[in-house]
């Protein structure tokens, strides 16, 4: 039987028989869950606590797949990092299907990355030991969390939520910075003034757009030489009569 790092190489991800009612299993399905629970027993003296009888084996097959189509565990580099994990663990009994699967999503400090609690600390303090941690804090606010406290809660909320986002990013191998979609009830999250502050400001960025004025440096440069060049060609004019 080939050992699921081979599988790896050929098969790709778990064929979608496995989400299927009722259970049909294809024998690649079958391959890889039976060289799962081989590995399993390897690594767990006490695995019979588990599986006593070859019935209970066959069932316990049966039913994590069935967990796994449910969790959404349908690579199997997620179930190599599921098996690296119980590795780590040092305990002679066996993982339940709900334990191994928390063990096939990987976690923050599986990439370096501080807890959410941590993050949450290390935003506040302006210090950061991941860049995963800045980009969170950066998208939350960071004039917002100079001024917090630990315990503020609609903050915290704010920034668990960006956090989170980028621990997604890190589990599906994707770049870590780019922008983050602003939650809805963001502004109720806001104090009175400082909504009044935002309003003001586009009121008076909506004025000087409707007067003309250019609002930013570039544009400001643009006009200026524009009407520089027209008070010139006015000279040349004026000095050929």
């Amino acid at each position: 039987m080939k050992p699921v790092s081979q599988l790896m190489a050929t098969m790709g991800n778990l064929p979608p028989a496995i989400h299927t009612r009722p259970l049909h299993v294809t024998p690649q399905t079958a391959e890889v869950v039976n060289d799962l629970f081989r590995r399993l027993r390897g690594i767990f003296p006490a695995w019979r606590q588990a599986w006593p009888s070859t019935e209970a084996l066959d069932a316990a097959k049966a039913e994590w797949i069935k967990e796994f189509a449910d969790e959404g565990i349908r690579t199997l580099e997620q179930i190599e990092f599921g098996i690296q994990k119980c590795r780590k663990l040092k305990k002679p009994f066996a993982p339940s299907v709900g334990e191994f699967i928390a063990m096939c999503v990987p976690g923050p400090e599986d990439f370096g990355m501080p807890s959410v609690a941590g993050a949450w600390v290390e935003a506040l303090m302006g210090v950061y030991s991941h860049e995963g941690v800045k980009i969170a804090a950066v998208s939350t606010g960071l004039f917002d969390l100079r001024s917090a406290k630990q315990e503020d809660k609609g903050l915290r909320q704010r920034f668990d939520h960006n956090y989170e986002i980028i621990l997604r990013r890190a589990q599906a191998g994707q770049a870590l910075d780019g922008r983050i979609a602003t939650g809805i009830g963001h502004d109720s999250q806001k104090t009175a003034f400082e909504l009044a502050s935002e309003l003001a400001d586009q009121k008076a960025q909506a004025k000087i757009i409707e007067q003309g004025i250019p609002a930013d440096g570039k544009s400001a440069r643009a006009l200026l030489l524009a009407k520089m060049n027209i008070k010139r060609e006015a000279q040349r004019v004026e000095g050929k009569f």
